[in-house]
């Protein structure tokens, strides 16, 4: 009788033994996910700080980056609600986000100093000096100098500029832009011209995964472009900063 009790413990607790190593396998693989999606970001947006969730199954991702670069515009928040391959790649240092990610649906959040020292540092070199925006209630204000060379003379220009921003898929467009110079209102193909020198404000073919936004709107100080990302529920986590050498 004794012996039958010390073998059915030990049964129960090979039961138990097996039962908590799958769910560490479980865990494990997520946590695993989470940590290869969120190096992929890191390298790919250089985000000042990452956060990544993946639910059990490796299904679907929930992920926020503040102060990531693209396209040389910092922006200062990034979230994504992203459905995934569901597999990791036999090889991780041949994963790449366009494989692990199917599809997704994003936020962004631009700040108008962000936007500023973006011009400021010369990112855009696209004939623009001294180029201010202001981002107001439903609308921009710009102004700054505009140089470049049209049929055969060059073109000196002090700007002030007033328009909306459009989402198209490829980016976030000046829109409806309407441009004087010492007060007056130049000629309608004249302020194209000088728009599509800038355009697109923020061009997403540098996200190299799918992402799919529905709106973009202008408040004071910031740019909201918005796919309503959701939640998820999280088996598996990855955070990180900047200054990390890695995950936890």
């Amino acid at each position: 009788m004794k012996k039958n009790k010390i073998l059915a413990l030990l049964f129960c607790a090979v039961l138990i033994a097996a039962a908590f190593a799958s769910l560490c396998d479980a865990r494990t693989k997520e946590d695993a996910a989470a940590a290869l999606i969120g190096e992929k970001l890191r390298d790919e947006l250089c985000p000042e700080k990452i956060e990544v969730q993946v639910s059990k199954g490796c299904q679907k991702a929930w992920i926020r980056c503040r102060g990531s670069i693209i396209s040389g515009l910092r922006v200062e928040l990034m979230e994504l609600s992203a459905l995934l391959s569901g597999t990791l790649p036999a090889d991780e240092d041949l994963a790449d986000l366009a494989g692990m990610i199917s599809d997704s649906n994003g936020k962004m959040i631009l700040l108008e100093n962000d936007v500023n020292n973006y011009f400021a540092d010369g990112h855009n070199s696209s004939g623009f000096s001294d180029m201010r925006f202001r981002f107001r209630d439903k609308y921009y204000t710009a102004s700054g100098r505009f140089e470049s060379d049209m049929l055969f003379t060059t073109i000196e220009l002090d700007i002030n500029a007033r328009g909306t921003l459009a989402l198209r898929p490829d980016g976030i467009y000046l829109d409806s832009t309407e441009i004087s110079v010492e007060g007056k209102t130049v000629h309608e193909k004249l302020a194209s011209f000088i728009t599509d020198s800038i355009n697109p404000l923020l061009a997403f073919g540098k996200i190299s995964f799918p992402v799919r936004f529905s709106s973009v709107s202008i408040s004071a100080g910031r740019i909201l472009v918005d796919g309503s990302p959701g939640k998820i529920t999280a088996a598996g986590k990855y955070e990180s900063t900047n200054m990390d050498k890695g995950g936890n």
